[in-house]
């Protein structure tokens, strides 16, 4: 079958999954690829579980330091699909169809180049593949790899996100927060000495939101300043209630190279102090390190496009899970991240082909 034709069958195969994140199910297309990885010569598969979502991790030859890494799950099929969003449209070189750039398309591109590895007779390098779920949500399945044996003697990887077959090797990080003031509540006759939580994280709010206004100069060209968002105060149920408690939703955009920690507490110090005298819970919700390539060049054995220079992404990967523990790790892939999560999502046929010649170069 022509090249173009197979990879078509195989993303319309993957498409035909449905893995939205997370009313989906990861676990059949998991199970399918683990099958496709056995036939395709791998020396070990196994499918695992984390929690409720799943990967597969498959290995070829003895002993990989190289980890090829796409994610099977996919956000909600956004509003204004003209076709169904599991179907897999073709139309003027365009393969439209959820999860087609972001990041299928990629999976598809990896299969082929095994397939083509294997019938002219190349033998496939010491790579690992991991194929892994919820990259959309919580990054469990990365994050319960990497704390297992299986990511033991890896050194690099190429973690596939649409890129338009570009090497990204730089993005911001992402810390989330809850900050929470509590107080007895009652009648609003007795407001005048009762704890206001809502005016306590009002305080906070406002603190933060200056504190993020004095990082607006600092950090590396392209990434000046920190994001500050002050998403949310939810609390109150009525005008003549106090409430019980609020709670302050905040986070913020970590430059490549910051110390998220350190951020974090400095955050907490500024909007504690700011309610004080009333005090503040402080939860982290999540806080996802920023990615900065340790060796780009390195890459260059396996990716020609670096030939045409390295990019800056502007949306996070879990490139920067891997390069946390020292796995040194790119983002490339085919499609474009202004098609991700939107509707009629779309990969261009060329960009399967180039990823997937690209791909044939790191296997075999």
């Amino acid at each position: 079958m022509p090249l173009p034709d197979r990879l078509r069958s195989l993303l319309a195969g993957l498409v035909a999954f449905d893995t939205q994140n997370p009313s989906g199910d990861e676990r059949a297309m998991v199970q399918s690829l683990a099958t496709q990885l056995g036939a395709l010569g791998a020396a070990r598969v196994e499918a695992f579980a984390a929690g409720a979502h799943h990967g597969v991790f498959a290995v070829f030859g003895s002993a990989p330091s190289l980890l090829l890494n796409a994610h099977v799950d996919t956000v909600p099929a956004n509003a204004g699909f003209t076709s169904r969003p599991h179907d897999l449209v073709l139309h003027a070189g365009r393969l439209h169809g959820l999860g087609a750039a972001d990041t299928k398309g990629a999976i598809a591109c990896i299969l082929a180049a095994l397939e083509t590895c294997r019938s002219v007779g190349r033998s496939v390098r010491d790579v690992a593949i991991l194929f892994s779920g919820d990259e959309e949500s919580g990054g469990r399945v990365m994050r319960e790899f990497l704390g297992s044996e299986r990511a033991d003697g890896l050194t690099h990887a190429i973690v596939c996100e649409p890129t338009d077959c570009r090497v990204g090797v730089r993005h911001r990080g992402i810390a989330a927060v809850r900050a929470i003031a509590r107080s007895p509540g009652g009648h609003s006759s007795r407001a005048d000495d009762l704890a206001a939580p809502v005016v306590t994280t009002a305080r906070a709010a406002v603190a933060l939101h200056a504190w993020g206004q004095r990082y607006r100069r600092q950090g590396p060209a392209g990434y000046e300043g920190l994001c500050v968002n002050v998403a949310a105060i939810d609390g109150g149920v009525a005008f003549n209630v106090v409430p019980t408690h609020a709670a302050l939703t905040v986070s913020f955009r970590p430059w490549p190279g910051a110390d998220v920690a350190a951020l974090l507490d400095e955050a907490k110090t500024v909007a504690c102090a700011a309610a004080a005298p009333d005090a503040l819970e402080w939860e982290v919700s999540f806080a996802n390190p920023p990615l900065a390539t340790r060796d780009v060049a390195g890459f260059s054995r396996w990716l020609p496009s670096l030939g045409r220079g390295a990019v800056d992404l502007q949306f996070w990967t879990e490139a920067a899970l891997l390069s946390a523990v020292g796995i040194d790790a790119v983002v490339y892939g085919p499609g474009g991240i202004a098609q991700a999560h939107a509707p009629d999502e779309y990969v261009e046929l060329a960009q399967l082909i180039e990823a997937h010649d690209t791909f044939v170069q790191i296997l075999g």
